[in-house]
């Protein structure tokens, strides 16, 4: 049975950069529903058609992804103005959740920790990044 939308899939998946660097892998099989908004569009495109046991590689643009990256996601906050959030003092490369004015949360990661500072980047960490996969049909139901 070819996957289309509304096929449970499961999978299993390696992403590299353009430089083939291995980003990501799936150590376990991975199921989604295609078309529910559980995975990006685009990778969801890619396997159209597919069918258990196939194996397949496709490359996704930053577009397609995560969005390019954006130089005004990046900000810095005084460390007095953490409220606590900075024990243990934050270093580089931890992710963190901050609370916006609104009250809604946002993921972001330390990009530069400072002795009176914490700079951080709300980019997803793979924003601007051409990215491929090689992905191994397991089932589609």
């Amino acid at each position: 049975m070819p996957i289309q939308k509304g096929s449970r899939v499961t999978l299993q998946y390696r992403l590299v950069d353009v430089e083939g660097n291995l980003l990501d892998e799936s150590h376990e099989p991975v199921s989604f529903t295609v078309g529910s908004g559980e995975i990006l569009p685009a990778f969801e495109e890619a396997l159209l058609g597919k069918e258990a046991g196939e194996t397949c590689t496709f490359t996704l643009t930053p577009e397609e992804t995560f969005g390019e990256w954006r130089e005004e996601l990046v900000f810095r906050i005084p460390r007095e103005k953490l409220q606590g959030a900075d024990e243990p003092p934050l270093q580089a490369g931890q992710s963190v959740t901050l609370y916006t004015p609104e009250g809604d949360t946002v993921t972001v990661y330390v990009r530069e920790a400072g002795e009176d500072f914490v700079e951080f980047d709300a980019n997803h960490p793979l924003a601007g990044q051409t990215l491929t996969y090689t992905v191994q049909v397991l089932r589609v139901e």
